[in-house]
């Protein structure tokens, strides 16, 4: 990055008015130390140059997973792309390691600070991308081939007007295998969850590039053939780490199974995703959301009526 790049991002209202400024704030009013904000801030800076430095297509694609949790993210004003951006620069960062493990971070604080982001971001986003050494964000359509497919085609769907599902080719590729050894983590066992499956149920950070006891439960029922369809209140239970995210989704994909959220269908032939307005998800208690059929394509609705079932 050039001297007059890196000038220009540093002096954005982003950086200047935002990272320096309100986000610091926001964090050691919550009782987190002035090392551990900055430390927050150093990384939203580092993931929204991440971000910005992305081809427009690329971007879309990118941030559709998240499109469903914003749905009634404030302000309600800004377009769905730019809350779901900010759930990728933001939200996504080290913040989640303070609100997922304890605090002291709770859900309105995270609320507070990614309405705070969003304008200041909007501007940074209108900037011309600059190129960013070692992007984490970029090439996981390389990586990752089946999920970037599907997500691609999921976006086109949510871009569409009033299509529910459509099909799609997912390319060839080798068949992933589970996690090694050294990529796992012990996490403790969550007692607000109600869990419908393995992987729902531990309480771990959001951003972890590990996989905890119960993600690779669920990945090893997948391989094994137990199951054919898992139920998620959104791709971020998968993770927050897009990296992460991805394979997992990837993995699943590969191995024939048919991932539904609370409005997505995501399988390896056919994506879905239900009417507007979308239902906001729950992870705490999957089921209730899980049964709201309005919006849904045909598709979509016979694997929830088959879901309730086993319920």
């Amino acid at each position: 990055m050039t001297a007059t790049a890196e000038s220009n991002i540093n002096g954005s209202v982003f950086v200047r008015e935002f990272c320096r400024g309100t986000l610091p704030e926001l964090l050691t009013g919550k009782g987190m130390s002035g090392g551990d904000a900055h430390s927050v801030a150093v990384d939203v800076i580092r993931r929204a140059r991440m971000l910005a430095a992305l081809p427009t297509d690329y971007f879309d694609v990118l941030v559709t997973p998240f499109l469903e949790e914003v749905s009634q993210h404030r302000p309600l004003s800004a377009p769905s792309w730019l809350r779901a951006a900010v759930v990728v620069a933001v939200r996504n960062s080290r913040l989640e390691d303070f609100h997922a493990l304890g605090g002291p971070l709770r859900a309105a604080d995270i609320a507070a600070i990614t309405e705070a982001a969003t304008d200041p971001l909007a501007l940074l986003l209108k900037e011309p991308g600059t190129p960013v050494s070692n992007n984490t964000l970029a090439g996981l359509d390389v990586m990752y081939p089946r999920a970037w497919a599907c997500l691609a085609a999921l976006s086109d769907l949510m871009a569409s007007d009033g299509d529910t599902e459509r099909a799609y080719s997912i390319p060839q590729a080798p068949l992933p295998d589970l996690p090694g050894s050294h990529e796992k983590i012990h996490a403790e066992q969550a007692t607000s969850v109600k869990p419908l499956v393995a992987g729902q149920g531990v309480v771990a950070s959001g951003v972890d590039r590990r996989f905890d006891q119960a993600l690779l439960a669920m990945m090893q029922q997948v391989k094994d053939g137990n199951a054919v369809v898992v139920p998620l209140s959104a791709l971020s239970r998968l993770s927050r780490n897009s990296d992460k995210q991805l394979r997992v989704l990837d993995f699943l994909l590969a191995h024939g199974t048919t991932v539904l959220t609370t409005n997505y269908l995501l399988s390896p032939d056919i994506v879905g995703v239900r009417t507007r307005p979308l239902v906001k998800p729950d992870s705490y208690e999957l089921r209730r959301t899980m049964k709201q059929l309005r919006g849904l394509g045909p598709t979509h609705a016979g694997w929830i009526k088959a879901l309730r079932k086993q319920w």
